[in-house]
This record gives structure tokens, C-alpha cells and sequence, in this order.
């Protein structure tokens, strides 16, 4: 083939996606990577970005051509602009059918022999997430902008008028910031000279006791009017609770600060979660779609069905959510976590909810787990959540050794999952169930479930 290059205007048959979701195709010898195609579609595009020594091909969607999945009008305006959903336009069960391929994809590709049960649906498509951060910029004419990114662009912002997947009231919030940043004339945070003031506005919500907390990410410039938006957000809407300013003055473009200054109403939070009370601060680690997460938990109870006497673990446990569950059923558990702020936060949380058959230790998994080996610790049940990374290889080799009669893996990665499974099953593990719970409409997002069982 000629060799390709930057605009250049093709055809394309996707035939799979990968873990991040794009539709993958080929042009000869060259992979070509689509946002929002799906297997069996025929996409123009012009070519984005090549990368010739990888022999791929970043291509910008501009014809679907033809589909095997139906397409319907995207709820959102922002469709296409936005860097969030990227199937809007499919209807939802063919989005969680398209997952559950990729699942099935990735186990058959590493040799595992597993049927999946089929996939816990979101209970809607919509307004699921209880959290979203929102970034500022500025546009072409100076005026200061307050939305989402645009796909691949760290850099640059739309100005939002609408997001379907937080609350409603989300919405006016944004509006209410946007209006007064401009009121006041407030500069925006610069990536690339590192000045002004504005950086983030993140949302956070109780979905279950209507109370929501504003964090405004700045830079360490004087911000002379944070007190007069905060007491006004309070004063506006009834289901604010409070309003807080972090203070982020580094370079690393990220939502949480070194400081948290109150500027309104109390500093955390509370959200609930079955039977439990969760105190939530503007640094804690909360699953950001509060209906599915209690029935991700209850499908994990479900399948880990632990017995009154079992000793449980429960790796990367986070602020405690999954140990709360289980502890109503077991005899003691035991929470490990790199977070030492997730730690305080479970701690302080399981005295909440007067839980006192569950202890947190704070530390690397890999580390902790070969000093609980090297003591002949036993667990009848262990439960792993671990990042997106997977468990790190010292971690699973401790892990066997510690030889617990019953593994519940919760996962985010398809790929990372696969490669940890191969290594239980080589240790004499058994894979016994999977299964796909959707935490995340519209997106590519999975989370699975496995349950393996010790055959040795």
C-alpha cells in the first residue's frame, strides 16, 4: 500500500474493539483505531495520527458507511464533542452486548475456559453518577468557559449546557458557577503558563440522602470572592451541603488540592448504602454510580456465600464498602489498603454503623500480604478489587500461598483480569463463574465478576 498519511480519507471494516473501546480495523498491515466504531461497521474517517513504526492508524470517524448495530439519536447535544459517552448513539442493551463480547473475546484469546452469566444491567441509562468534575477554560475570545473535554484534548474545554449523566440539578449548579465566574471576572488556571486562578468544579452527591457537596479546584492565587460564591451556592440550592475550595498549586493538572478550605456549610457529606451510613469527605473514595454499586456488593456477598465462622480478607478494600456487606455474615474481616485517607475514612465509617468484627491495615498489598504468609495467616474467603493495573505479580504469588479456599475477583480491565485468572488457574485454582455487571452507560467501561474456588 502507499504509505499513509495525516488527512489522508479511507474505508475501514471494524471487526473488534479493544479494552478502551475503540473499534479496531485493519488496512493492510496497519491497525486502525476508531472512537465509537463498533464490530461490523464500515466507517470513512480521514487519518488522524499514524504511527509507522507500530504500523497504526488513529482514524477520525466522519461516514458510517454501514452497520450491523442499530445507531439512535444521542439524548445529549454534546454527542461527539464530548471526550465522556461514546456510544450514545447505540441503544443500551446493544452497549452491554458489545461488552460482554469484549469479555468473552479476551477470555477465549488467553485460553479460559468460562461461560458468562448474563450481564446485571444498570438500572438506567441516565443520571447514574454521583460524582463528575468539571473543568474551566477559556475561549477563542477571552470569555471563561466551564464544561467537559474533548476527546484526546486534555487541553481544551466546551462550554457545557447539558450532561445527562449526573443529576439534573448538576446542570444548574455548573450554570450557577459559570455565571458568577464571569460576574466577578475571575482568570482561569493556563496549562501551559501556569497562571490564574480556576481549575476544577467537581460535584459530588448523595443519591440516597439528597445531599451534595461543590469543590472548587484552584490555583494558590487569592481568591477574594470564594466566600461570597460559597455562602451563595448554600443560600441557592437546597440540596447543597457544602461548598469547599482545594487548593492545587502544583503543575500536575489534577481535581484535589494539598489544602481544603471550608467556605460553606460542613465539610463532608453523608450517603447510604443498604443498611449503611457513609461519611463522605471531598478526598474519599466512593463508587461514582451509587445504585449499581450496592448491587455490585450484594452479587459479591452472593457469590463469595461466606459461612458465620469464615475469616475473611479483603484486598484493595477502600473506604470499606464491600467489607461492610460481608461482615453482616462472616466472623471477622480484615480490609487492606494503600490509601491511608480510604483507611481513616473505613475506620472511622465501620464506628459509624457500629460494625466491630472488621479491622482496616493501611500498606501495598504485595507487602502486606507476604508479612500475613510469612506469619501462616489463614482466610477462608479473600475478595480482590484491585486498580486497573491488576494485582501486582508479588501480590498474586502471596495471595496463593496464603491457599484461601475461595477467591471473589472484582475487576475493571478485562486484559488485566485474563492475565491474573491464567495465574490462579496455573496454581491449581478453579474458575468457577463470571459475570458482567454494567457500572457505566455509554462508556466502554466494565466491571466483572469471577468467583475461583481451590481444587487442590
Amino acid at each position: 500500500m502507499v504509505k499513509p498519511h495525516r488527512g489522508d480519507v479511507v474505508d475501514v471494516t471494524i471487526s473488534h474493539i479493544n479494552e478502551k473501546g475503540q473499534g479496531i480495523g485493519a488496512l493492510d498491515d496497519y491497525t486502525v483505531r476508531v472512537r465509537g466504531g463498533v464490530p461490523g461497521d464500515q466507517i470513512r474517517g480521514y487519518i488522524r495520527k499514524t504511527r509507522n513504526s507500530r504500523r497504526e492508524i488513529e482514524l477520525k470517524k466522519t461516514d458510517l458507511l454501514d452497520a450491523e448495530t442499530q445507531r439512535i439519536e444521542p439524548r445529549c447535544g454534546h454527542f461527539g464533542t464530548c471526550g465522556g459517552c461514546v456510544w450514545q448513539d447505540i441503544p443500551y442493551e446493544s452497549q452491554v452486548g458489545i461488552k460482554q463480547q469484549l469479555i468473552v473475546n479476551c477470555l477465549a484469546e488467553a485460553g479460559i475456559d468460562l461461560e458468562l452469566d448474563t450481564p446485571l444491567l444498570n438500572h438506567t441509562s441516565f443520571f447514574y453518577r454521583n460524582k463528575m468534575e468539571f473543568s474551566f477554560g477559556v475561549s477563542e475570545n477571552g470569555l471563561a468557559e466551564l464544561g467537559l473535554h474533548v476527546p484526546g484534548r486534555f487541553d481544551q474545554v466546551f462550554d457545557l449546557e447539558a450532561c445527562f449523566l449526573q443529576s439534573e440539578s448538576s446542570n444548574a449548579i455548573v450554570a450557577y458557577v459559570r455565571d458568577f465566574v464571569r460576574s466577578r471576572q475571575l482568570s482561569v488556571y493556563h496549562l501551559k503558563h501556569h497562571e490564574g486562578l480556576l481549575r476544577f468544579l467537581t460535584i459530588r452527591e448523595g443519591r440516597n440522602t439528597d445531599e451534595t457537596m461543590v469543590i472548587l479546584t484552584t490555583s494558590g492565587d487569592d481568591f477574594g470572592d470564594a466566600k461570597e460564591l460559597g455562602e451563595g451556592l448554600l443560600a441557592t440550592f437546597s440540596n447543597i451541603i457544602c461548598v469547599i475550595q482545594s487548593v492545587n498549586d502544583r503543575k500536575a493538572h489534577v481535581a484535589f488540592g494539598d489544602e481544603e478550605i471550608l467556605l460553606a456549610g460542613r465539610d463532608h457529606i453523608f450517603e447510604k448504602l443498604g443498611p449503611f451510613t457513609f461519611e463522605i469527605s471531598p478526598s474519599s473514595f466512593f463508587q461514582t454510580n451509587t445504585h449499581q454499586a450496592e448491587e455490585l456488593y450484594r452479587r459479591v456477598v452472593a457469590l463469595a456465600d461466606p459461612k458465620c465462622d469464615d475469616r475473611v480478607l479483603d484486598l484493595y478494600c477502600g473506604m470499606g464498602g464491600i467489607s461492610f456487606f460481608l461482615s453482616e455474615r462472616v466472623k471477622h474481616l480484615l480490609g487492606i489498603e494503600v490509601s491511608d485517607s480510604a483507611i481513616q475514612d473505613a475506620v472511622r465509617n465501620s464506628a459509624r454503623n457500629k460494625i466491630e468484627n472488621c479491622t482496616f491495615m493501611v500498606g501495598q498489598a504485595e507487602d502486606l500480604l507476604g508479612q500475613l504468609a510469612e506469619k501462616d495467616e489463614r482466610f477462608d474467603l479473600v475478595v480482590t478489587d484491585p486498580p486497573r493495573v491488576g494485582m501486582h505479580p508479588k501480590a498474586l504469588k502471596a495471595l496463593i500461598k496464603l491457599r484461601p479456599n475461595k477467591i471473589v475477583y472484582v475487576s475493571c480491565n478485562p486484559q488485566a483480569l485474563v492475565r491474573d485468572l491464567k495465574v490462579f488457574s496455573a496454581a491449581g485454582y478453579q474458575i468457577e463463574y463470571g459475570q458482567l455487571v454494567d457500572m457505566f452507560p455509554h462508556t466502554p467501561h466494565c466491571e466483572v465478576l469471577v468467583r475461583l474456588v481451590d481444587r487442590q
